[in-house]
This record gives structure tokens, C-alpha cells and sequence, in this order.
């Protein structure tokens, strides 16, 4: 049997064993390093880079045709984007047509319910129109779903990322330090990161009839002006569709018809702008002698742009408009429907 004296000095004893075993939230601490906010972006740019060696040693071409061609590529790989917005964009269209002319079916009908020209019943009329239009405008998008308005301009920045990124890998393999990622990833505070994308010797070795190599500029200033005017065409149209389809319109009342106008106005506006923006990036191309290779990425995304949406205009093919739907008015007997 322990005696109480044992016990005693074992009771002094474990509060001096326990605070010397007792280890420091310091030492339980675990550090973590977090994750670099440079990792996305610099595996995006050495993905881009291993595309572009890999499109280049399949197809055994020069870097000069290599270059364009991955740009098309590339560009060719957001066509179930593009499916997915021309086909979003008919159904809307649809849809906003059928509303049309629901509208005006029930406007016929209730001034056949609301004959009185008193102030209530016409504001019995317009609440009834409305209740109807409602109830027919969600039957219609449930057979006919389409993707909400804010979706489409996303999908169609959607490319943006892919082209910068690409763009800036091209840079960054002709040695050009300018890049718009150079801002956040650096080696130190001056240079570009070699060990994301690393140089390319094939820039420095090849030439393109009066160019001497890849990496240099067009000092002839042909090639920068090549893709203005693609870029300017290309944009142009755009602008031509957009405005063919804002003046082809259906029924509207005087709020929309005000509504209509400031659109257009702002429209047009904003036409000018984007029409204007290709050639101001032409005058930046120049400006700072960009690299050869850089200037045959954006000629190869661009010229596929423009072939790319002809082609799928065509296949896909547009709405077609078709006459407003009109309700019979009730006649009264003897009378002659018209």
C-alpha cells in the first residue's frame, strides 16, 4: 500500500513534470506557406508555351507560319462558345417576337373585354394585358430556354484571357520585356522571369523576306498595318450586324420607342469607339516596336475571326422575322368579319 507521504510528493511533483512536458503553442503552431498568387498565371503562360512548341514540331513549319497557325487554333477552339451564344441569341430572338405579338393579340382582346373608354377600365385593361403577357412570356421561355442577357457579352469576353495570355507567351519567347504579366511576375525588379517562359533561339535565327529576324520589328510597318485594316474589318462588321438587328424591331409603346432611341444613340456611340480602337492599337504596334512574331499571333487570330463568323453565320443561319400576330375582333350579328 502507497503511503500518504508518497502520495503527497507525487502530488508536488506532476504539476512541475506536466509544465515541463507541456509544449508551447509555438511549437504546435504549424506553418503553411501559401500558395504563390503568381502559380495560375505562370502555368496559363507555360501552357501557352508548350502549345506553341508542340503545334511547331509536329507540323515541322517555320516559326513564321507555326505562329499564325496556333493563333487559329486557337482561336477555333471557342466555336462551341460561339454555338452556344448564336444559338442563345435565335431563341431570345424567337422569344421577344412571340411576346410582340402576344402583346398586340391581347391589347385586341381587351378592348374587346374593356369596351368602356372610362379611366378604370382602361386601367383594368393594361393590369389584364400585363397579367397575360407575363404568364404567356414564362410559358414561352420554358419551351423555349435560352441563356439569360448577361451570359452572352461573358461568353464573348470569354477569349480575352486566352488571348492575352498567348500574346504575352509570344513576348516573352522573342525576349520582349514589355508584357502585361511582367507587371506581376518578375525574377527581381527589373527583368522578366526566364524560368516561366523561357526565350525561343528559333525567333533570332529565322527571317521573313525583308525582316531580318522574328523577334525584331517590321520597321516597313507592313505586317502592323496588314492587321489594322483586318482588325478594322472585322470590327466594322460586327458593328453593321449589330445595327441591322437593333432596327429590325417589333411592337412597342412609347416608353420602349424612348428607350429604343437612347440604344441606338449610345450604340452608335460606342461604334465609333470600337471602330476607332483597332487603329489606335495599329499606331501602339508601331509606336513600340513590337516584335514580328507578336504581330503574325494577332494577323492569325484575326483573319480566323473573320472567316470563322461567316461560316458559322451560315450554317447556323439568323432568325427570320415573321408578320405579328393580330386577334379577330367579335363582330356583331349581320356584320361582316374583316
Amino acid at each position: 500500500m502507497i503511503c500518504r507521504r508518497t502520495l503527497r510528493r507525487w502530488a508536488k511533483l506532476e504539476p512541475r513534470c506536466s509544465s515541463q512536458t507541456r509544449l508551447s503553442p509555438r511549437s504546435l503552431s504549424r506553418s503553411f506557406h501559401a500558395s504563390s498568387p503568381k502559380s495560375f498565371a505562370a502555368e496559363c503562360l507555360q501552357i501557352s508555351g508548350t502549345i506553341f512548341q508542340e503545334v511547331h514540331s509536329l507540323t515541322s513549319l517555320p516559326w513564321y507560319l507555326s505562329i499564325p497557325l496556333t493563333a487559329s487554333l486557337l482561336r477555333m477552339t471557342w466555336i462551341p462558345v460561339q454555338l452556344l451564344t448564336h444559338r442563345s441569341r435565335k431563341r431570345r430572338e424567337t422569344a421577344m417576337q412571340l411576346a410582340s405579338a402576344w402583346r398586340i393579340a391581347y391589347q385586341d382582346t381587351a378592348r374587346i373585354k374593356f369596351p368602356s373608354g372610362r379611366e378604370a377600365d382602361a386601367k383594368k385593361a393594361e393590369s389584364w394585358v400585363a397579367s397575360q403577357l407575363k404568364a404567356r412570356k414564362k410559358a414561352i421561355q420554358k419551351h423555349n430556354s435560352y441563356l439569360p442577357v448577361w451570359v452572352e457579352p461573358v461568353l464573348a469576353l470569354s477569349f480575352i484571357p486566352v488571348w492575352v495570355f498567348s500574346m504575352d507567351c509570344i513576348r516573352r519567347m522573342a525576349g520582349d520585356k514589355r508584357t502585361v504579366t511582367s507587371l506581376f511576375f518578375r525574377s527581381d525588379g527589373s527583368t522578366v522571369d526566364p524560368n516561366i517562359v523561357p526565350m525561343e533561339p528559333g525567333f533570332q535565327t529565322e527571317s521573313l523576306w525583308w525582316i531580318p529576324d522574328l523577334a525584331s520589328p517590321d520597321h516597313l510597318w507592313i505586317l502592323p498595318i496588314t492587321y489594322g485594316a483586318l482588325a478594322t474589318f472585322s470590327v466594322w462588321t460586327r458593328v453593321r450586324e449589330a445595327a441591322k438587328q437593333q432596327t429590325d424591331t417589333g411592337y412597342s409603346n412609347g416608353d420602349a420607342d424612348r428607350l429604343r432611341a437612347f440604344s441606338a444613340k449610345f450604340s452608335k456611340t460606342l461604334s465609333y469607339v470600337l471602330t476607332a480602337m483597332p487603329t489606335v492599337f495599329t499606331y501602339l504596334i508601331i509606336r513600340s516596336d513590337l516584335s514580328t512574331a507578336v504581330v503574325l499571333y494577332l494577323i492569325g487570330t484575326t483573319t480566323t475571326q473573320l472567316v470563322q463568323r461567316p461560316l458559322l453565320a451560315r450554317v447556323l443561319g439568323s432568325t427570320k422575322r415573321f408578320p405579328l400576330l393580330k386577334a379577330k375582333q367579335a363582330k356583331g350579328k349581320g356584320q361582316a368579319e374583316e
